[in-house]
């Protein structure tokens, strides 16, 4: 196993420190190599740009700051009663597919979607990433959503080498269950799981444990300095979900997402202490 960082952690959006949140993604290539994270995982909101110049000049920031770029982070959501407002997500995720091909990243992370019925983050925080579907629809039609939208995309990727891996991120992947029944339902080999330790509220490890077989990759979240959105004091216990990582022959990167209140700098080197001795000891 390898150790990187979701380049979220960096700026954590608008939620990290005032003198973070001005951080271009070139600016955090030379950090990334300055904390000794083995790659960086680039989230595709970040890019200033998608004109070929400028994955060049990334791609170029990669080798010079000795950074690999493991997985590309899209946001998308399938969970749209709108067949045209499916469309065009399917149509922004091949794109990135192609922009991820140019800049050598094997993965792309990926959302199942959400409803849209709870607005408030913060309230959906509270509700432990639970949401009612639309009126008049059902969680069955969410995923039937899904499987058409990522059967047409793991078609798309599968052309270049590309893995999925959808994220249990709330809304209709809040659960294992979401997350499994769009995978088996696509039933393809080029859809995978990316696994995010932090976002089961409820029976977390025994959730975290029925993904472990189909993860290609791991967020491990930390939250040093206590948590920006919800009141996680403590860090999962990664010595126990790196040694059922080992038991199931994943040889993958951990991505570190730092969503605490500390600096990032401070946030990211311990979580980098943190998983290397999860490493060593599980």
């Amino acid at each position: 196993m390898r150790i990187g960082s979701s380049s979220y952690s960096f700026k954590r959006f608008d939620y990290g420190r005032p003198e973070e949140i001005s951080f271009t993604l070139e600016e955090i290539f030379p950090l990334a190599y300055k904390y000794g994270l083995d790659g960086l995982e680039v989230l595709a909101v970040q890019f200033a740009s998608e004109d070929d110049e400028y994955i060049s000049k990334i791609k170029q920031l990669a080798v010079q700051n000795s950074q690999d770029i493991y997985a590309l982070s899209v946001h998308n959501n399938f969970v749209d009663p709108d067949p045209e407002v499916r469309r065009s997500e399917i149509e922004k995720v091949k794109k990135w597919i192609v922009i991820a091909s140019k800049l050598g990243a094997p993965v792309i992370r990926i959302f199942g979607g959400r409803w849209g019925t709870v607005k408030s983050f913060i309230e959906l925080m509270a509700l432990d990433g639970k949401e009612p579907p639309l009126p008049g629809y059902s969680y069955e039609q969410g995923i039937d959503w899904n499987i058409e939208s990522f059967r047409e995309c793991t078609d798309f990727a599968s052309q270049y080498g590309i893995t999925l891996a959808v994220e249990n991120h709330w809304g209709l992947t809040y659960s294992a269950k979401g997350v499994l029944d769009i995978i088996n339902g696509v039933g393809s080999k080029w859809l995978r799981v990316c696994l995010d330790c932090g976002n089961f509220r409820e029976n977390t490890y025994e959730q975290i444990e029925a993904l472990i077989p189909y993860t290609a990759l791991v967020h491990a979240k930390t939250y040093w300095g206590g948590g920006i959105f919800y009141d996680f004091g403590l860090n999962p216990d990664y010595i126990r979900i790196v040694r059922k990582l080992k038991d199931a022959d994943y040889k993958g990167y951990l991505s570190i997402e730092f969503e605490g209140k500390a600096p990032s700098e401070e946030g990211i080197l311990a979580s980098i202490q943190l998983l290397s001795q999860a490493i060593r000891l599980s």
